[in-house]
């Protein structure tokens, strides 16, 4: 098991799903919709793999429009709480929180991930 805390250096995965309000396809880029959900925005931690590995193994679970990806410092620069979340099935989970206490992201908050990943 991971530990739960995510270091700064240690890239974030967020599988984009083909929803059509998470992507902005004039600009390619994930819409701040992709970045809200109540029980936190789930993404995979690098733990040192490979960004294709990753971007694979996404693939591999989920139907997905895109795989966007977004440093750990970044995510602490927009005031959120990244966090490692490890699941039976899946060691590399992690979310992404408000903060501390809070889960689902501020509209604020999502926006500045989405422009940055």
């Amino acid at each position: 098991m991971l530990s739960p805390y995510l270091f700064d250096d240690e890239i974030l995965y967020r599988a984009i799903k083909p929803f059509p309000n998470w992507w902005k396809s004039e600009i390619k880029r994930p819409s701040s919709a992709a970045f809200k959900d109540s029980r936190g925005v789930s993404v995979d931690r690098d733990a040192r793999r490979t960004s294709d590995v990753v971007v694979k193994e996404l693939r591999n679970r989920f139907s997905v429009r895109a795989v966007v990806s977004i440093s750990v410092a970044e995510c602490r620069e927009f005031n959120t709480y990244p966090i490692g979340k490890s699941l039976p099935n899946q060691p590399e989970h992690a979310e992404i929180h408000r903060s501390e206490s809070e889960i689902e992201l501020t509209n604020g908050q999502a926006r500045n991930l989405s422009k940055a990943a």
